[in-house]
Parts: C-alpha cells; structure tokens; sequence
C-alpha cells in the first residue's frame, strides 16, 4: 500500500493485532503533547489490544505509517452504524512529531480516503482543534469544507480551544447525488 511519493523508509499499510505495542506508544506519545488530539495520555495496552482485536469486526479501516517497523503514525475511519448514517465515518489520525512535515500525513490520509472510497463511504467528518493551522491546512488540500465551530469546545490547562467540524463528500455524493 507504499505511495508512490512515500520516501522509501516508511511504509503505510493496515494495522495488525502485532502493531499494539508500538501503536500505544505513538498514541501516547502525541496525546502527552496536550495539542493535537482529545486525548491527553494515550490509551492502555490493553485498551489498544482489544480496539486492534475488534477493527475489523466494527469496519474501522486504520493504517499505520512505519518507519521500519515502529508505527510513527496512525489514520483511521469509523463509520457510523446508526441506519441512515451509516455512509459516513469519522476520521482520526496523528504522526509522531519528528516524522511531520515530510508527506507522511498526507500519504496517510490519501490511503485512507482511498480505503473508504472503495467500502462506498460518501461522507468524511473530523473535528479539528482551531489552533491545528498545519492539520487544517492539510484537510482543506483534501477537499475538507469546513462546516462549523463548536466554541470553546475544549478547556485545558485553563485555556480556552474552539473545534473546527470538517467533512468531505466522496462519489456518489462529492458528484451532486443527495
């Protein structure tokens, strides 16, 4: 699943049960910069063993960035179960803070977009902290139309931190189809 701009030590492919370890430590690793994702220490081994058990049984699609053979970053889709909802998914992802600013997010999030295409999800939503200019910068390339602002949505460490919601339509829907 290498794309063809990925420089050629880092490889993109879908997590695996084997990524647990790694994969808790680069969640843990970006959540303690308090930033960039809601969470503010990452989730248990445990808590990620049993999400990687259960990914493919819930739809998620997540795809791991490797450099070698320790995740350096993460994408994923959820879709949404509820009927009537249930072309949509929400997004998430996050790069170790050394690896951004080299691609690497943006062949993450190509392969994802790709992925969901290709399960016939039509709607993309994620919700992005205002003062993440890069990561918004990176979704409006994508075609992420912003679509409102949860005022401050997020209160921490006394600091005060609107949410932008964004969503992308892929085909059918991207093409005009309601």
């Amino acid at each position: 699943m290498n794309e063809p701009d990925l420089p050629p030590d880092f490889s993109i492919r879908l997590s695996t049960l084997e990524d647990a370890e790694s994969l808790q430590r680069c969640l843990d690793a970006v959540a303690r910069e308090r930033r960039h994702i809601a969470m503010v220490e990452g989730p248990t081994l445990e808590q990620v063993r049993a999400f990687l058990g259960a990914v493919h049984a819930r739809g998620v699609i997540q795809l791991v960035a490797l450099a070698s053979s320790r995740v350096i970053g993460w994408c994923d889709v959820t879709p949404k179960p509820m009927e009537g909802f249930r072309h949509s998914a929400t997004l998430g992802m996050g790069l170790l803070l050394s690896y951004r600013r080299r691609g690497l997010g943006s062949a993450l999030l190509r392969s994802v977009l790709r992925a969901a295409e290709a399960r016939h999800l039509n709607r993309i939503e994620l919700e992005v902290y205002t003062s993440n200019e890069p990561a918004i910068a990176l979704y409006e390339r994508f075609g992420f139309a912003r679509e409102g602002i949860k005022r401050s949505a997020r209160v921490l460490d006394g600091h005060a931190e609107d949410i932008l919601c964004m969503a992308l339509l892929l085909p059918p829907l991207g093409r005009g189809a309601a």
